[in-house]
């Protein structure tokens, strides 16, 4: 039987819109989908866990926006948006807020007034707060009694410092200390529209935008200036074997090893991500290869990045049983060391370069990946182009460059070491 014809990938740009300009000077990025009749409308803000004044700020703000508005109670505010079938939902991260509202093109005109009236003017119904705060505290419990979230909170902190947004943690106490002027203070500075930036996906025509403005470019701007996140040094642990105890009858120990690695700006970004992925970044890598397929250590391992302003964290993490610990650190350190002294092999380099592609690929196919990979770039201050020029840098790496790139970056002596363990019954 003859074989199939074989070709190679070349990455691809899908043609964007123009951004929209709202009456009230706010932009809107329209990525229109002809087959269905769902609308998703998202505002994204800037701000987000590093300018949060204290723990769990900007997670609340955005998690109880819904619980009342100056029109409507929580109740009533949900049993509207049942009867359109809507949704909306909200999140936070380091950097940004998000509020997305999902509903049918046809009660876009009942849903949006409810959408504008949360962002506008929430109350933050005490008693909605005061149960969520009760939630927050159970979930946080149960998350203390995992050795994966030991390992990551100490992780995080003797990388970074205490101090550091992408190392605060919260405790039990914070989550006592957040009130409802907390969750004000953090709208009025960060949920304006003058720090917006709206994405809509959909069936979105000529008369779906009108309507669009009609309602959110109508809503008051102050034209603040936009600013920028302040720079937060970066304290690392002369220490870099960090080994701890959790109270938790477990046999699993939590494993995490890691460093601060250049940002996507850098030269050598292409080829870290490459030999990230030939590492740990897919089923396929070496570290899946030898220490869950070959030596049966762990059920998987992957490496992967964690992006924060003006730096990346590289890090590796695994669950493996506390007996394999030594051993699970020897093998990804040994696995390091062969990529720096032997060049991998064409075939190897192909098929971690063929899934990054692939991995592009998903991300623009549909219009709601692409919905969500813009925001990502906006989030991270990059454009696909910037993704294509990557693509195409990586296309052209050879096996010594690979090699060249973990001798520069992966080296295992650098590398930040955290193990947690539960308390083997």
């Amino acid at each position: 039987m003859k074989q199939p014809l074989l070709k190679n990938i070349t990455p691809q740009i899908p043609p964007l819109p123009t951004p929209i300009t709202l009456n009230n000077g706010v932009e809107m990025n329209v990525i229109p989908i002809t087959t269905t009749e769902l609308v998703v409308i998202c505002f994204m803000f800037k701000g987000g866990q590093w300018v949060q004044e204290k723990k769990l700020q900007s997670d609340y703000a955005m998690q109880q926006i819904k619980s009342g508005t100056a029109n409507f109670t929580s109740d009533i505010l949900i049993d509207k948006l049942d009867s359109y079938g809507a949704t909306v939902s909200t999140g936070t991260c380091l950097t940004h807020s998000y509020i997305q509202l999902t509903c049918l093109r046809r009660t876009l005109t009942h849903t949006l007034p409810l959408l504008c009236n949360i962002i506008t003017s929430p109350i933050y119904e005490q008693a909605q707060l005061d149960n969520a705060i009760e939630e927050g505290v159970l979930a946080y419990q149960m998350n203390e009694q995992k050795v994966a979230q030991a390992s990551r909170r100490i992780f995080y902190q003797q990388l970074l410092g205490t101090n550091h947004p992408a190392a605060a943690y919260a405790n039990e106490s914070d989550y006592h200390s957040i009130c409802r002027e907390d969750l004000l203070s953090y709208h009025k500075k960060h949920i304006q529209l003058d720090n917006a930036i709206v994405y809509a996906t959909g069936k979105i025509d000529s008369d779906t935008i009108t309507l669009i403005d009609t309602y959110i470019g109508n809503i008051p701007t102050v034209n603040r200036k936009s600013f920028e996140f302040q720079h937060t040094n970066i304290i690392t642990s002369q220490q870099l074997m960090h080994e701890t105890k959790i109270a938790v009858p477990s046999v699993q120990s939590g494993l995490r090893i890691g460093k601060v690695m250049p940002d996507c700006h850098s030269e050598d970004y292409p080829a870290i991500m490459l030999t990230s992925t030939i590492l740990g970044g897919y089923f396929g890598s070496r570290l899946m290869k030898n220490i869950r397929e070959k030596l049966g250590f762990t059920y998987g391992i992957h490496s992967t990045f964690f992006n924060i302003p003006y730096n990346n964290i590289f890090f590796i993490t695994t669950e493996t049983t506390q007996k394999y610990v030594t051993r699970c650190i020897d093998e990804i350190k040994k696995d390091m060391m062969d990529l720096q002294e032997r060049p991998i092999s064409i075939d190897e380099l192909e098929n971690a370069r063929n899934y990054n592609l692939g991995q592009f690929c998903r991300a623009t196919e549909t219009s709601l990946a692409l919905h969500h990979l813009m925001m990502s770039l906006r989030v991270h201050q990059r454009t696909l182009e910037n993704i294509q020029q990557e693509q195409e840098k990586a296309q052209e790496l050879t096996p010594e460059d690979i090699m060249r790139c973990a001798q520069k970056h992966f080296n295992p002596e650098d590398m930040l070491i955290v193990a947690a363990h539960g308390n083997n019954p």
